[in-house]
């Protein structure tokens, strides 16, 4: 059966604070964890919603790509998680 390790899960510890989150991911990316980490897409929910995008091609079609891109991602690993249940 599948899991859904594809997809990177919030940090447990601190996951319901949006900042510190945001800087252990930050921490990752400066440790070279996730690779050479050109693109960028980060969307936020208060008041209002927010979309950025960061990286040398971060137009309006590269950060939607990416966010496509995850939605996919997640929506795969749902979706091959409820074939083997």
């Amino acid at each position: 059966m599948s899991t859904l390790a594809e997809v990177h899960t919030l940090y447990p510890t601190n996951f319901r604070d949006p900042a510190a989150t945001l800087r252990v991911i930050a921490d990752e990316i400066e440790a070279g964890k996730h690779g050479d980490v050109t693109q960028l897409a980060v969307v936020l929910l208060g008041d209002t919603c927010e979309v950025f995008g960061a990286g040398p091609d971060a137009d309006g079609g590269t950060i939607a790509m990416l966010l496509q891109a995850g939605a996919q991602r997640m929506i795969s690993a749902v979706a091959e998680h409820g074939r083997g249940a």
